[in-house]
């Protein structure tokens, strides 16, 4: 582990290392590159997902700050908002959550799980989902200054936890998909993953880097348009380099990112995302998500065709989690899927 990372306070959320597993039978399918999956779906902690990583670090700092209630925002079937009230449940903390209306409000998928939680959500009606990182920021923290004044000790989280701190989660995974590759001998070029708010990918770029590792962190934004996401990603790992004393930085000609399979909009699913998710469960058994994996696995498909990766190569595509959203999508998943009354 890198010597500043060790010396930062941390509480134990997640089962790590999490798989690193070969896709055989997807990578056949595709005729395309050899592809392993990194399952950080399986961390464990609600369901998996990667946003454990960032927590881990996050709310231990909020535990010795003596916080006890917790504020973030993102979308209506957020996978951090649901990993960060799980969170706070199993370190005795309250949950607030201001979080814009997205696509699905009913209550299902993650939305059902905060009502076990008891997380104490708020829905609002904003004019684009990245109000999440901006207006719901402020709102927040006026939130926070109404609990103080009724004797609470809240802290605000941004959304995703897209902080340095945060991003301290992630530079350790560089250095545990680094070991692991060696461990398998596995001679991997690239890894492919989601785009949200930057945070996992500038935390895999920020530890590459610093480890001296060759692998080049390929991002599928989900939201943001190639400019905004690559900024984002630069300005979190020079964020973070600066916590951890590190003598590292990076430039927007450093970040690979592509824009093309956002469809129309953030938790909107396309036909490329449905057909991604379903070929994965058919092949590996594996289910992804419909607002982040499915489309990061579309765009890797795509890519594929497109000869931007090939046999030669190996890619590590990184799991985030979002198995809840599934149900919450039920209908534009179940419409592609013709169900057997019986057999003939």
């Amino acid at each position: 582990m890198i010597p500043s990372i060790a010396k930062l306070p941390r509480v134990s959320l997640g089962n790590y290392p999490t798989p690193l597993m070969e896709a055989r039978r997807l990578s056949a399918a595709l005729s395309g590159p050899r592809i392993i999956i990194k399952r950080d779906d399986l961390t464990g902690l609600a369901l998996g997902g990667n946003k454990c990583r960032k927590l881990e670090f996050v709310m231990a700092d909020a535990q010795q700050k003596g916080v006890d209630t917790v504020i973030t925002s993102g979308s209506s079937q957020s996978n951090f908002a649901l990993q960060m009230a799980a969170a706070a449940r199993k370190l005795g903390m309250e949950t607030y959550l201001l979080l814009v209306k997205g696509v699905h409000v009913e209550k299902q998928g993650n939305l059902l799980l905060h009502d076990i939680l008891n997380s104490a959500v708020n829905i609002l009606d904003v004019a684009d989902p990245s109000e999440m990182f901006t207006t719901m920021l402020k709102k927040m923290n006026e939130l926070a200054d109404e609990l103080r004044s009724k004797g609470r000790n809240p802290l605000v989280i941004p959304a995703g936890a897209d902080i340095p701190l945060g991003i301290v989660g992630w530079v350790n995974a560089a250095e545990e998909i680094g070991q692991q590759l060696k461990d398998q001998k596995i001679g991997a070029q690239y890894v492919v993953l989601p785009h949200g708010g930057g945070g996992t990918q500038a935390g895999l770029v920020l530890g590459f880097k610093q480890l001296k590792l060759p692998l080049n962190v390929v991002g599928i934004s989900v939201m943001s348009k190639k400019g905004k996401a690559i900024d984002e990603v630069v300005t979190l790992v020079n964020e973070a380099a600066k916590l951890l004393a590190l003598d590292v930085a990076v430039t927007p000609d450093e970040v690979t990112l592509y824009d093309d399979y956002i469809g129309q909009g953030y938790g909107i699913i396309t036909d490329d995302c449905i057909e991604a998710i379903r070929l994965v469960a058919q092949m590996e058994g594996i289910f992804l998500d419909p607002v982040y994996t499915g489309k990061a696995m579309a765009g890797l498909i795509d890519l594929i065709h497109k000869g931007q990766f090939t046999s030669k190569d190996t890619v590590v595509f990184v799991h985030t989690g979002g198995l809840p959203a599934v149900f919450a999508y039920h209908q534009e998943l179940a419409i592609h899927t013709k169900l057997s009354r019986g057999f003939s």
